[in-house]
Parts: structure tokens; C-alpha cells; sequence
């Protein structure tokens, strides 16, 4: 029966301290062998990463705001928190009343409906969307 590498080490380690130290050693090193280069090969993906994402994060915000004023309709539970936000500019403050994030660029909201949210924030859907929907009157 084959006895893993994560297994096999603390039992180097209770009967050879000194051997298990060694090999320990040699294996970081070798790991470090093998990645290092790999690992720079990210330093320019990171770079880029870094300059592109804020801009696409504008666009996206955009998107939801244009995505919300083509969708006169009323709150729904399926709409997503951040075109809740984008629909009236006071939802930010009814969200923050229930515990929920009060800025629209929360890491979740461009992806969890209202419904979702009030699940997990353990209040009554119902309320919220009523609420909201006083904003839009």
C-alpha cells in the first residue's frame, strides 16, 4: 500500500529528527527550484491584472446602472443588490438599516438577488421589497 509524502514526514520525523530535518530542507528547496521561475512568469499578468481591473470595474458598475433605468418595473426579489442600488439613490440606507451593505459595490451584489440577501441576513423579503418600493413613489 503506498504511503504518502504528508504521512511518511512525521513518522521520518519521530524516528530520525535529524534526517527528517535534512530531507525537509532538500524538499523546500526543490519546490523552490521548481516554481521560482514559474512564479515570476506572474509578475507581468499581475501588472496587468492591476491596470485593467479598475476600469472594468467602472464598466461593470456602469452596466448595472444602465441595466437598472432600462428596467422601470418594480423591485423584485430576483434583481440583484447592486442594480437595487443603482434603481434610487436611498437604498443604500434602507440596506444598511437591515445589517445589509450600504455601498453599491459590495464584493456579492453584483451576483446575489434581493431575495438571496434577505436570506442570509435572516429578515423578511416582503418588508424589504415594500420598503424599497415606497423609494420609487
Amino acid at each position: 500500500m503506498p504511503v504518502s509524502l504528508q504521512a511518511l514526514l512525521p513518522r521520518l520525523a519521530a524516528a530520525r529528527p535529524a534526517e527528517a530535518a535534512r530531507f525537509r530542507g532538500w524538499l523546500v528547496e526543490r519546490v523552490g527550484a521548481e516554481l521560482g521561475p514559474r512564479l515570476q512568469l506572474l509578475d507581468p499578468v499581475r501588472q496587468e491584472l492591476t491596470f485593467a481591473l479598475p476600469p472594468l470595474d467602472q464598466l461593470d458598475d456602469a452596466l448595472v446602472r444602465a441595466r437598472s433605468r432600462l428596467d422601470p418595473g418594480p423591485f423584485r426579489p430576483e434583481m440583484t443588490v447592486h442594480a437595487a442600488h443603482a434603481r434610487h439613490p436611498e437604498v443604500a440606507a434602507i440596506f444598511r438599516a437591515r445589517g445589509l451593505p450600504g455601498c453599491p459595490d459590495c464584493p456579492v451584489g453584483a451576483d446575489e438577488s434581493l431575495a438571496e440577501a434577505a436570506a442570509a441576513e435572516g429578515f423578511a423579503l416582503g418588508e424589504l421589497i415594500h420598503e424599497l418600493e415606497g423609494l420609487s413613489t
